[in-house]
């Protein structure tokens, strides 16, 4: 999605109007609360209309089981996407990591910017448990074939 409107050279607003927030309850509620396709809606909503100019912030959603991040900024006039690039491939990768109880209402760049970093701090824990994990079945493995 973020492709074609990097291809095809539309506008964020044009290719994502469509996304939305579809109750008012749903903007007060807490975004660590929201499953990622709601997550994903609240910040391209809070992006779309709320970001200040002059701000890039990266933000992060899964398509076809793959997870990306996209940098999108803001001028004085548009919103303009970057290509998006594929996450690591750790399996099922954290998005986000929301800390207390933040809402559309009170989301701002830097809010995003710390869940996405404690969110890489998550994912970095997890691929290391993961090659640690790895690395305890290939010792098992050798001393059972000795």
């Amino acid at each position: 999605m973020f492709q074609d409107s990097h291809r095809s050279r539309s506008s964020v607003k044009k290719i994502f109007c469509w996304i939305g927030l579809s109750k008012p309850s749903e903007l007060d509620k807490p975004i660590k609360d929201m499953n990622k396709e709601d997550e994903f809606r609240c910040v391209m909503n809070w992006v779309m209309h709320k970001m200040p100019k002059n701000e890039i912030v990266t933000i992060r959603f899964e398509e076809r089981d793959q997870a990306y991040q996209v940098k999108i900024g803001h001028d004085s006039h548009r919103l303009y996407v970057y290509k998006p690039i594929l996450m690591p491939t750790i399996t099922k990768p954290t998005l986000y990591d929301w800390e207390g109880e933040e809402t559309y209402h009170t989301l701002t760049a830097d809010k995003i910017r710390n869940s996405i970093q404690r969110a890489d701090q998550m994912n970095c824990q997890k691929e290391e448990e993961w090659d640690q994990n790895i690395k305890e079945l290939l010792t098992n493995v050798k001393s059972e074939v000795e």
